[in-house]
């Protein structure tokens, strides 16, 4: 099932390399929303002190907190644009899944009137959320009530220790699972034309309850596959560290080639997602009406 489904992904994206397009573009824009003001601001800052050259290399966090510390100009750039660009994202991904649900390819209509349709919906989703989200996030707690029942308020500094690593990973859990839970809502309200998010969410919920370990095994190979993506592109982009034009150009180049890859797995996912969700469900309707039918046999 899972390596069918990316199978049947990967095929449908690159047969819709328009829609692909527009996820890259929109990706694209808000990158430049975002970096052509911080250059500004940055060569203001820096003007022609050798500080320059050491940009060309790896980040130095040291001073990224002074550079915010003294022009704190760009600081509303850094939450304004990403939030922008997540609700932009949220928009486009109405238009994506209308278009995959038909197994069509990009028509520019069709996509855009499906982002529009489905945008207030997923807005009103993300607030019926918002419970899921607050309880996912106490996940994290069940690792210091297991320190505290076992070994007291004042535990061995291993305990701490991996507590911690434990406490993390549970936190993450959580976001996953959110992440799940949210991407199924909105497919179930694409594919029925749901109104009700509320019933999406619900939906959406027994469906990862049902069939849990096929829905999680795709997202874990689309998460890897991105860890993998991320690795390879950081050890190249470390050894691209001169401050040449070249050699910034080449940066630029693998940047957007590895944007590109993450649009890629993104749009997969969302294809996997809805041929599991397909699948899955049409799998256990019929089971469901034989189920019923006996028992109406038994009352007669």
């Amino acid at each position: 099932m899972v390596l069918k489904s990316l199978r049947s992904g990967f095929t449908q994206i690159w047969a819709n390399k328009r829609l692909l397009l527009v996820f890259y573009l929109a990706n694209l824009f808000f990158g430049l929303l975002l970096m052509l003001p911080m250059r500004s601001a940055l060569a203001s800052y820096v003007g022609n002190s050798q500080m320059g050259s050491v940009l060309g290399g790896r980040l130095d966090m040291d001073f990224v907190f002074e550079f915010i510390n003294q022009k704190g100009n760009p600081l509303p750039l850094l939450f304004l644009v990403p939030v922008g660009y997540w609700l932009f994202g949220l928009f486009l991904s109405g238009g994506a899944l209308t278009i995959l649900a038909g197994d069509e390819k990009y028509q520019p209509e069709i996509f855009w009137s499906g982002a529009a349709n489905y945008f207030g919906r997923f807005c009103r989703l993300v607030l019926w959320c918002l419970p899921v989200i607050a309880v996912l996030f106490c996940l994290q707690y069940l690792e210091t009530a297991v320190v505290r029942l076992f070994w007291g308020s004042d535990p061995y500094q291993y305990i701490t220790h991996w507590g911690g690593w434990i406490k993390r990973g549970l936190f993450y859990l959580g976001l996953f699972l959110y992440g799940l839970a949210f991407d199924y809502a909105r497919i179930q309200a694409v594919l029925t034309g749901e109104h009700k998010m509320r019933r999406s969410l619900w939906q959406s919920l027994r469906f990862l309850l049902g069939h849990f370990l096929p829905a999680v095994a795709f997202a874990v190979v689309i998460f890897v596959i991105g860890l993998m993506a991320l690795l390879l592109y950081n050890l190249l982009a470390d050894r691209l560290d001169a401050a040449n034009v070249v050699v910034v150009l080449l940066l630029v180049l693998w940047q957007q080639l590895y944007i590109l890859v993450r649009m890629v797995l993104n749009l997969t996912l969302y294809s996997g997602q809805m041929k599991i969700y397909r699948e899955l469900t049409a799998a256990s309707e019929p089971a469901l009406s034989a189920a019923e039918i006996s028992f109406e046999q038994a009352e007669i």
